[in-house]
């Protein structure tokens, strides 16, 4: 313990140790919600997967993991949170390159913290493993750059390899690494030759895994309108500044938990500025560059920027430079470390405060696991399944995975009409009209089109149960 770092040297260790307790804690008590379900029901093998749609070795594993442990909530959350533990670790490492103990635990715990690292990390989801193979490409990277030895190429060159097969965003990180090397390295002509081979080969890798796996991706009608606003406006060049500025806000911002961007940006500007004659200028130059690729790679459509998911792979290096600008506060400041600590406190503290209490308590979604199993439990043959359109691949996946044949034969869909809640009015007469009791799980809309369900039924038939958790509500009608 120096006066320069006050951290103990054990402080890292206990903190990541107990970040490690806390995050599995609440992993499978959440039943799957929509996005999770769609899922889940390929692991479980209830449905065929689109091989292109998530990455194919942590889709494979996934499958693995249901096959062996069985298709719980824990086993298959498991990977996504020991990637986002992984990650948090291996920024720290990476920020210790530049940082003393004190700031690379303040990079590590914007990481942890961030809402939506941490989010993903709870969910049947792959962007864990995005901000897990940012970090360990870049460590790797950085060590082969010290030592340009045939063992460090081999070991950055695997974990590339490894990282096409569970992570879409790090061609990216390969490509700016490699663009920004180049750039400001003095070569001798083997070397630089040696190099641009080493990278060609990384992305022919690349190039056979997305074409083999993943090229109906960028075909996917939904896929692609589902980012509309993501996509560079390149034909309408006056939105462009706009539409950039948004976009590198919502990462610096959202990645590190901030609630203002433009702090966030300030904060990250000053640690690009601090950070200009240590090895973390070579960092904060090529999370530019991932940046600037990211942004080139939307005008085709064929990446989203800025979206908060999809740009978790920006994240650890995200952390690392805004840590150097709040310590850029502290050493540029008059009363630079309380500016340090107010500034932290009050950009940070109030999502980190939220997230923290999401460990222990996590909030409740579409909490249908204890619905399915009572209507199947309950219901007959001669009652209805009035199930939302949005809830059925969770419905689909608890049904099935309590031994029911799928689809039953008395389902019928809840459309989903969020803008015009008062069209379910028809639905509603179709099933007066079969004079059969309905059993009503509705989940993943607005209060205002449940509630329209819930009252229209009510002139048709008479309430018999209704129960809730979360988004999801459980309601039983017998005809009048």
């Amino acid at each position: 313990m120096t006066a320069r770092d006050p951290l103990p040297r054990w402080a890292p260790a206990a903190a990541f140790v107990l970040l490690a307790a806390l995050y599995p804690w609440t992993l499978g008590r959440p039943s799957f919600w929509l996005d999770e379900a769609w899922e889940a029901n390929y692991y479980a093998g209830f449905t065929a997967a689109p091989w292109y749609n998530r990455p194919m070795l942590y889709m494979a594993h996934s499958r693995a993991m249901a096959s062996v442990f069985g298709p719980s909530e824990f086993a298959l959350r498991l990977l996504p949170c020991l990637a986002a533990l992984g990650a948090v670790a291996l920024t720290y490492r990476l920020a210790r390159r530049s940082l003393s103990r004190t700031w690379s635990l303040l990079a590590a715990s914007l990481l942890a913290f961030g809402p939506p690292l941490l989010r993903e990390a709870h969910q049947l989801k792959h962007y864990a493993l995005d901000a897990l193979f940012t970090a360990g490409i870049v460590l790797a990277f950085l060590r082969w750059r010290e030592s340009r030895t045939s063992r460090r190429l081999l070991v950055y060159v695997g974990v590339c390899l490894l990282s096409f097969g569970f992570s879409f965003g790090s061609i990216f990180i390969v490509a700016a690494l490699a663009a920004v090397d180049a750039w400001g390295s003095r070569f001798s002509r083997h070397e630089l030759m040696r190099t641009a081979g080493v990278h060609a080969g990384i992305a022919t890798a690349f190039a056979l895994v997305f074409f083999a796996f993943h090229r109906d991706g960028g075909r996917d009608p939904l896929l692609v309108a589902y980012f509309t606003n993501e996509y560079l406006p390149w034909r309408t060049p006056q939105r462009v500044p706009v539409w950039l500025a948004r976009g590198v806000a919502v990462v610096c911002a959202k990645q590190t938990g901030a609630s203002s961007g433009l702090a966030a940006l300030a904060l990250a500007a000053a640690g690009w500025w601090s950070a200009r004659r240590s090895e973390a200028s070579f960092v904060t130059a090529c999370l530019a560059a991932a940046l600037a690729l990211n942004a080139a790679a939307s005008a085709p459509a064929l990446y989203p920027f800025g979206v908060e998911r999809l740009s978790i792979y920006l994240a650890p290096w995200t952390a690392i430079v805004v840590a150097h600008g709040v310590l850029f506060v502290r050493d540029r400041v008059p009363l630079g470390a309380v500016a340090a600590i107010a500034i932290a406190a009050l950009l940070f503290a109030p999502s980190a405060g939220v997230q923290a209490a999401h460990l222990l308590r996590p909030p409740l979604r579409e909490e249908i696991r204890a619905f399915v199993h009572r209507i199947g439990r309950e219901s007959t043959d001669g009652e209805t399944l009035f199930v939302a359109e949005d809830a059925l691949p969770a419905f689909q996946f608890y049904w099935q995975r309590n031994g029911k044949t799928y689809p039953p034969s008395n389902l019928v869909l809840c459309a989903r009409l969020r803008q015009e809640p008062g069209r379910h009015r028809d639905e509603v007469e179709r099933l007066a009209e079969a004079r059969r009791p309905v059993w009503s799980l509705l989940t993943h809309m607005p209060d205002t089109e449940s509630d329209t369900i819930a009252r229209l039924m009510a002139e048709r038939f008479d309430h018999t149960l209704a129960s809730s958790a979360g988004d999801a509500r459980l309601d039983r009608w017998s005809p009048r």
